[in-house]
């Protein structure tokens, strides 16, 4: 029972460590200009974040969202779409006009996904 007890805190504790190493290598390539590592970084982030029981939710969807939107500005397409979807969660924005650009954008780079909200998007405003 207690070699149980203390793998399991040995496996947290790793588990623990790893994903520290792994956001911040992300960040440290995100940084450096890799749009892959920030769309990464910004994945790790968030899901390490719900996890938290006390955790800051707007800092959070801010922190994240810059991650996407950085992903995007460098040409990773499921950044473009995860930006529009962080965006489009926001309610106090106006969304409209910049969901449409950022799911043209992923569409366009390639992101079947963004295709997809890009086109719901404009069937329901056609409605």
């Amino acid at each position: 029972m207690k070699f149980t007890k203390f793998i399991t805190v040995l496996s947290i504790i790793l588990f623990t460590l790893l994903y520290a190493q792994s956001l911040n290598e992300h960040t440290i390539d995100c940084d450096a200009g890799s749009a892959e590592a920030c769309y990464q970084a910004g994945e790790l982030y968030s899901s390490q974040a719900h996890k938290e029981k006390n955790y800051d939710k707007k800092k959070v969807a801010h922190d994240v969202a810059t991650l996407y939107k950085k992903s995007c500005e460098l040409g990773y397409a499921k950044g473009c779409t995860a930006y529009a979807m962080s965006y489009a969660a926001d309610r106090q924005k106006d969304t409209n006009k910049d969901l449409e650009y950022y799911f043209k954008k992923a569409c366009d780079t390639g992101d079947q996904t963004g295709c997809t909200m890009l086109n719901m998007m404009i069937y329901t405003i056609e409605k």
